[in-house]
């Protein structure tokens, strides 16, 4: 089942989620599973809101290639996950 994942990751900022994106070769190997990657700043905080085709297909990215970016990027890992919603998908129109 697809599902929708928000992510509002503290102290993060354009250049940083440019960084790690980057690092983590998003643009030209995306992600298995990755059905759609949006970004950007809401209320003074950033927000990343991605659907994938499964919870197996996100964590799969995180563990393989988003941790170790970060880290690469950071000089560790975050001291957490940060705050997070995920929900099944309902309905998805795409032109």
């Amino acid at each position: 089942m697809a599902i929708v994942r928000i992510v509002r990751p503290p102290m993060v900022t354009a250049e940083l989620y440019d960084e790690v994106n980057a690092r983590a070769g998003v643009h030209e190997n995306p992600p298995e599973g990755l059905i759609m990657h949006t970004a950007g700043e809401v209320d003074g905080q950033w927000q990343i809101v991605d659907v994938w085709e499964s919870e197996e297909h996100a964590q799969r990215f995180g563990a393989e290639r988003l941790g170790p970016a970060i880290e690469a990027v950071m000089g560790a890992a975050p001291p957490g996950p940060p705050p997070t919603t995920v929900y099944e998908l309902h309905y998805l129109q795409a032109p």
